[in-house]
């Protein structure tokens, strides 16, 4: 399992993301102004979108977004080129000084239900996937207007 953390204003990622947003369909996900007055539905959503803007920039292929089936939903699925693997990518976004930090709001059971609907998207798509992997990409929003983002690959 490796880690990796970087960090950047909310300022700054409302450039980066709207520059690489490639669909049209994110806006801004970093009005930031407004950050701290999002739903927990919203903010997730804006998660998500600094999660899969920041994935594409290091080469990554985001091939779906909120994908579900009866099981559950992957929120980010993808492909990582230097692992050559498809892969789920879970990310939880919350405020600086929440009591439960992401990393530990992912039980064993979600993380197994992941890996499952990963290969039910697999199987879906029809596609040959010679690796499997399940990330988390845990997004902290700080009160001085900046967030963190880390990325912990081969959680599941």
């Amino acid at each position: 399992m490796s880690s990796e953390s970087y960090g950047m204003s909310l300022a700054e990622s409302a450039r980066s993301s709207s520059e690489r947003a490639d669909d049209g369909s994110l806006g801004d996900p970093t009005a930031t102004a407004s950050v701290e007055r999002l739903t927990p539905r919203e903010l997730g959503q804006w998660g998500e979108s600094i999660a899969a803007n920041e994935l594409a920039a290091r080469g990554w292929t985001v091939h779906g977004r909120n994908w579900r089936c009866r099981s559950g939903e992957l929120d980010l699925v993808c492909t990582d080129p230097q692992r050559h693997a498809v892969v789920a990518v879970e990310v939880k976004t919350r405020h600086a000084g929440s009591r439960v930090p992401a990393v530990e709001a992912i039980s064993r059971e979600k993380l197994a239900r992941l890996r499952r609907l990963l290969v039910q998207w697999i199987a879906d798509q029809q596609i040959h996937a010679p690796h499997l992997a399940v990330d988390l990409v845990a997004i902290t929003v700080h009160r001085e207007g900046t967030w963190t983002l880390t990325h912990i690959e081969d959680i599941a």
